[in-house]
C-alpha cells in the first residue's frame, strides 16, 4: 500500500483562517483534546451564524444508524437555513454508508457545514485513509509542554491574573497538563479564590486531581534520550490504564519511523503506510533520529520483539518490561 505522512493543519492556523472569513464546507478534527475540538466548533459556529439562530446537530454513530446520519446530511432544506453538523467518530459508520459519506464530503450540500471529530490520531483503515486524502485534518492533539505554557498564561489572563511565575506554571502543568480542559479547570478553580498573586500553597490547596500522562509525552522524552523522564512517564503510563502489550505497537512504529529517517535522510522518500503517532511527535522525528544510531534503533526493535514473546508467555510483568526497555534503550543504546 502506498503511503504518505498525514498533513495536519495546526489548530491556530485553522482558527486564523476562520477569523479571516474563510469557511470550508467540511472540516476534519483529529486528536484527543476536547478543549481544542470545542474551541474550533464554537468559533466556526459564531462565524457561520453571527446573530442568526444556530442550527446545529450532533451526529453520534453509536446512538444513530448510519442511514439516519446520511439522511440528516443530505436532506435539502426548503427554507435554505444554514446548518452545522458535528459527526463524532466517523469510523463508526457502517456498510455502504461509508461510500455515500465519502461521496458527500466531496459534494456537500450548499448551506451545510460538517465537522468530523476523531479523538484518535491516525488513519488505521482504508476508510480513514480516504478521509485523510480528501481533507487535511486539523490537529487537536494535546500540546507539548512549550505550547501548554502559552495556554496556561492565556487561561490566567482570562481570569485577569497577570505575571504568573514560571515555577507556578510548571507546577500546574505537572499536575494538570494531560489536557487543556484539565489545565483550564485547575486555573479557573485557583483563580476564584486567589487574592492577587498565585503561590504554591494555592495550587496545593485547590488542585486535587492526579495528572494522567499521555503516550506522546513519553515518546517525546524517549526521543530526546532523557532517561529519568522517560522512565518516570513510562512507568506512570503502565500504572494507569495502559498495558505494556498495548504500548508495543506504537513503540515499534516510533522506532521504525526513526529508522526510516536514518535510512532515507536527504532523499525524497515515499513513506510506507500511515503513522498513528501524534502530530507533535511526528514533527520531531528527525530530531529524535539524531539522538540514536541506526544500530541502537535496530536493537530497540529487537528488544520490543523479545518483550512481545515474553509478555505472551507471561514471563515478565508490565512494569519490569517498560523499565528494562527504557533503561537498555536510552542509557545503554
Amino acid at each position: 500500500m502506498a503511503r504518505f505522512k498525514i498533513n495536519t493543519i495546526p489548530i491556530n492556523d485553522a482558527i486564523q483562517s476562520l477569523e479571516k472569513g474563510k469557511i470550508n464546507p467540511v472540516y476534519y478534527l483529529m486528536g484527543e483534546d476536547q478543549f481544542l475540538q470545542q474551541l474550533f466548533s464554537e468559533k466556526l459556529s459564531k462565524k457561520l451564524f453571527n446573530v442568526e439562530s444556530i442550527h446545529k446537530t450532533v451526529l453520534i454513530p453509536d446512538e444513530m444508524s448510519s442511514k439516519d446520519i446520511l439522511d440528516y446530511l443530505t436532506a435539502a432544506d426548503l427554507f435554505s437555513f444554514k446548518k452545522l453538523f458535528i459527526l463524532r467518530n466517523p469510523n463508526a459508520l457502517k456498510g455502504k454508508a461509508r461510500d455515500e459519506f465519502l461521496d458527500y464530503i466531496h459534494h456537500p450540500l450548499e448551506g451545510h457545514t460538517l465537522i468530523m471529530m476523531q479523538d484518535e490520531y491516525g488513519a488505521k483503515n482504508k476508510f480513514l485513509e480516504s478521509l485523510v486524502k480528501g481533507i487535511n485534518p486539523i490537529s487537536c492533539s494535546t500540546p507539548f509542554e512549550r505550547e501548554m505554557i502559552q495556554w496556561a498564561h492565556m487561561f490566567f489572563k482570562e481570569n485577569d491574573i497577570q505575571n504568573v511565575s514560571p515555577d507556578i506554571i510548571k507546577t500546574l502543568i505537572n499536575i494538570a497538563g494531560d489536557s487543556l480542559n484539565h489545565l483550564k479547570n485547575e486555573i479557573d478553580k485557583i483563580a476564584i479564590s486567589a487574592d492577587g498573586e498565585i503561590n504554591q500553597d494555592d495550587i496545593k490547596q485547590f488542585s486535587g486531581w492526579k495528572r494522567k500522562f499521555r503516550q506522546y509525552e513519553f515518546f517525546n522524552y524517549l526521543g530526546q534520550r532523557k532517561l529519568k523522564k522517560s522512565m518516570e512517564l513510562g512507568r506512570a503510563l503502565i500504572s494507569q490504564d495502559i498495558s505494556m502489550i498495548s504500548l508495543l505497537y506504537p513503540l515499534t512504529e516510533f522506532f521504525q519511523e526513526l529508522l526510516f529517517h536514518k535510512i532515507f535522510r536527504g532523499t525524497n522518500r515515499v513513506k510506507m503506510g500511515y503513522t498513528r503517532l501524534s502530530p507533535s511527535v511526528n514533527k520531531q522525528l528527525g530530531n529524535y533520529a539524531n539522538q540514536y544510531t541506526s544500530k541502537e534503533i535496530t536493537l530497540a526493535l529487537k528488544r520490543l520483539a523479545h518483550i512481545d514473546k515474553q509478555l505472551k508467555s507471561s514471563r515478565i510483568k508490565d512494569e519490569s518490561a517498560i523499565t528494562e526497555f527504557v533503561y537498555a534503550t536510552v542509557y545503554n543504546g
